[in-house]
This record gives structure tokens, sequence and C-alpha cells, in this order.
């Protein structure tokens, strides 16, 4: 068996066992990478004239010699499957590896032989994440109806991540009833949802240790009203000379705009008697006029109306010359 093959295994062996002396050569013990990207393993080496060699190895110890360096001769020696995939810095020892695979993720054992004979050994768990792309927001409910629809926004993403939720331009709080989230954080339920809840936009984040995604904004709309109903008359009079104009108008707060309808006397006016929607003026008053009159909102994405106050006109006197 040559020196190479021997001294392999045995190092693995003493590794395994904790034969070590001093702190460990590893700068760090957990480090995260990205698939398709590199990740540098550092080490604390500042010099190199008292060892003898240099070997990392891959997965709890199993004989799969990724690097040996013999700074002596100052060879590099690079074992499949990392030939093309990794360099080695020969003073530090430092480690590049990469493009990195989702293969990657596991224990490197850096171990190190003095020209005395002393073992130093470090290792570092290394974790591949997936890149996080395609951060997208779907809802369960297209046309959500005030304090009626549930709604449920659902982040979608590719990747390794953690999720976090913007309102606007402020991290997004819930209070476990009225919105909760679900355990991992990509579900947000809104129960009996209200327009005030969600103003946004709404911006979904994926992220991991090393990376981020954002989601394009959101913006919840919520169907509400119609309520604050508002009838004016002009004049103010509840008497009208005959010949004399009158003018009603209506008005209520609502999402979608609400329908506007006229009652005189309890029966609906057609549309073709009043001048716009949202105005109905009479001319010319006559006695037939004499009535009460109301407008009505009707929402027909909320199946909601509400009815204003009556203005009680009484048309008298003569018509004017």
């Amino acid at each position: 068996m040559d020196f190479y093959n021997f001294r392999l295994p045995l190092l693995i062996i003493l590794a395994a066992l904790g034969c070590c002396s001093g702190s460990s050569p590893l700068a760090t013990d957990k480090i995260n990478g990205v698939v398709g990207k590199n990740v540098t393993f550092k080490t604390t080496v500042v010099s190199t004239p008292d060892i003898l060699t240099v070997t990392w190895t891959f997965n709890k110890g199993q004989p799969i010699a990724m690097v040996t360096v013999i700074p002596s001769s100052n060879t590099v020696s690079v074992r499949p499957p990392y030939v093309n995939r990794i360099s080695c810095n020969r003073t530090t020892f430092q480690l590049q590896l990469g493009p990195l695979v989702k293969e990657d993720t596991g224990e490197y054992i850096l171990t190190i032989v003095t020209n005395n004979g002393d073992l130093v050994t470090g290792q570092i768990d290394l974790e591949v994440l997936e890149p996080v792309t395609d951060v997208k927001i779907s809802s369960n409910v297209l046309e959500p109806v005030e304090f009626n629809s549930t709604v449920v926004l659902t982040c979608s993403a590719k990747g390794s991540f953690t999720y976090k939720w913007i309102n606007g331009s402020v991290p997004l709080v819930v209070d476990g009833t009225h919105m909760q989230l679900n355990a991992v954080g990509n579900e947000l339920k809104i129960s009996e949802v209200r327009r005030t809840d969600l103003q946004g936009p709404i911006v979904c984040i994926a992220e991991n240790a090393l990376e981020s995604g954002k989601s394009a904004p959101f913006n919840l709309t919520v169907s509400y009203g119609p309520e604050n109903i508002l009838m004016n008359q002009f004049p103010t009079d509840t008497y009208l000379k005959k010949g004399s104009t009158l003018t009603l108008t209506c008005t209520a707060d609502s999402n979608p705009p609400a329908t506007i309808q006229w009652v005189f006397n309890g029966v609906n006016l057609p549309s073709n008697a009043v001048s716009s929607p949202a105005n109905f003026t009479l001319n010319n008053l006559e006695e037939k006029n004499s009535g009460n009159y109301t407008c009505v909102a009707y929402n027909a994405q909320t199946k909601r109306y509400i009815a204003s106050r009556v203005a009680f006109v009484t048309v008298v006197g003569k018509s004017k010359p």
C-alpha cells in the first residue's frame, strides 16, 4: 500500500475518534450555500512550515478524499467527483467548492498532520439551499365581500425559504383570530374580511440564509356597502310653487359603486324618468308631483341595499306666467 492510500483511512479513523490536538483549524462549524453558486470553507491557518499533509474529506468520515495537499512537494490532489469543482489555497488550505448541487449538503472534515506527528481536525456542516424564485401571491376569493368572506392569501415560491408578509411598507401584524398565519407562514387567513384589513399593496418575501425573492404587489379589493346614503334636495322647502323646479341628488359609500333607484310614493320610477342615476330633476312642477321621494342604493356584489330619508314635497299655487 502506498503512502497516500495508507494515510487516508488512518486520518479518517483518527478524526472519527476525535483524536486531535489544538483548536479547530476552521473559522466556523456551519455554513450555507445555494445551488449553482460557490461556497468557501475558511480556515484559521496562517503558516505552513510544520505541516506534513492536509486532507479534506466529505460525508461523516467516509473514505472519499476530496483534496490532499502536501506542502513540501507543493502538490494538490483532487479526486472524483470534485475534479473541476474545487480549488484549494496552498497556504491557508481554504477550500472553495462549486457550482454547488443539493447532494453537496453534509459534513466536511479538514485533517492536518504536522511534521511532529500531531493531528488537528475540524468539522464544518454545509447546507445547500435551493435558490428562491417565482414568488407570487394568490387569493381563494376573487371578489371578497366585507364581513361575509373569509380570504386566504397563499404565497408560493420555488426554493428553500421562510416567509415574510408586508402590508404597504410595514410588516404585517396578525392577531391569531381575525387574521392568522399558518405554521409554515405561507398562508394568511382573514376571517370576515374588512376593507381596512389589507390596504396594501401586499407583498410576500420568501428568503433563506443567503438570498430572498419578493412577489409582485398584490391588492385585495373588498366589496362593501352601500352605506352612509345621503339625499339632498334643492330647494329644501316642503312646499314648492307650481311651475318651479325640484332637484334631488343621491350618494352612498359603496364598492363597487351602487346602483341608484328613485322611488316616488312607494313606486320605482323608470330610468328614463330621471336625468341621471344620481340626480333627479323635475321641471315645471304640477300638483301630481306632490308626494314622498326616496332614493335606494343597491350593491349587486354584496347584495345589500339602503334607503335614504324621505323627502316630502307639496306643489301649491299657480304656475309662473
